[in-house]
């Protein structure tokens, strides 16, 4: 059996910064289910204990501030102290801490449609015939996609977005009364029917940056959840987060986020 992917320590804590930023590679979860299971906090507990110490959403998640996907690569932020912990998710709670992602997508209008459960797309965020026929990269540029989500389909796996004018069956699964938003603010025209999207949120709900995508008909290419043409059920595979095959082509690239003791704001980017 080969080992288990280990974690890059991009921003070590310190007295003066009590968080740990952390690159976690595609096949590692970001947590472990119960205390000692392979994961980023795992990895990063034995480097640094005392995020293991901090109090956070579940005990066996320590300072750890957001989750990405077993299947996704990319930064993690996690605190070193109960402070920190505690200002960082009032920050979040006002929109101060922004997380940047970045796929390779397929151009697929039908997506959604193939999928099932996804309500109607905004009709101003289907710029299909600008991007395809002119290549034109700057219509998808500042489209915000913004719903609710409710968990869907065998073992509440997935997730799908909903809408106010939503039935009243969807409206009665919402995990949270609350608008969850993904801004593109880049994107390239890579031909052959793909497209490479960079997007942010300042709010996260699990897979929301991936279903919004699906939505919109840009699906991660290898999302074996949420792309039509990757879709584990559809093909008939065992597996359905990403792993063999094709990887999934997804990563959290960036996080912006205030300092605890002044002004200034901390910035951190994959190249």
């Amino acid at each position: 059996m080969s080992a288990a992917p280990k974690i890059k320590v991009i921003h070590e804590p310190s007295a003066a910064e009590p968080f740990a930023v952390l690159y976690k590679p595609a096949g590692l979860a970001s947590a472990p289910l119960s205390a000692g299971d392979a994961s980023a906090l795992t990895e990063c507990g034995r480097l640094f204990p005392d995020v293991l110490n901090v109090r956070g959403k579940k005990t066996v998640e320590g300072g750890l501030l957001h989750r990405i996907d077993t299947a996704t690569s990319g930064l993690l932020l996690v605190a070193s102290s109960q402070e920190f912990y505690g200002h960082i998710i009032a920050a979040q709670e006002n929109g101060f801490f922004v997380k940047g992602y970045r796929a390779e997508c397929d151009v697929n209008q039908k997506n959604a449609q193939a999928l099932e459960g996804f309500p109607e797309p905004p009709a101003a965020s289907l710029p299909f015939d600008d991007f395809l026929q002119e290549k034109n990269a700057a219509a998808l540029m500042g489209i915000e996609l913004s719903s609710y989500f409710r968990p869907f389909g065998k073992g509440a796996k997935e997730v799908r977005p909903v809408l106010q004018g939503s039935n009243v069956a969807a409206l009665k699964k919402i995990g949270s009364k609350k608008i969850y938003s993904t801004k593109i603010v880049s994107a390239d025209f890579l031909g052959d029917g793909k497209a490479k999207l960079c997007c942010k949120i300042s709010q996260g709900y699990r897979h929301q940056v991936r279903c919004h995508l699906a939505w919109l008909g840009f699906p991660v290419r290898g999302d074996r959840l949420y792309n039509a043409d990757f879709a584990a059920a559809r093909l008939g595979l065992a597996d359905n987060n990403g792993a063999g095959g094709e990887p999934m082509r997804f990563e959290a690239f960036s996080l912006d986020f205030p300092d605890l003791f002044s002004e200034k704001a901390f910035s951190f980017s994959l190249d």
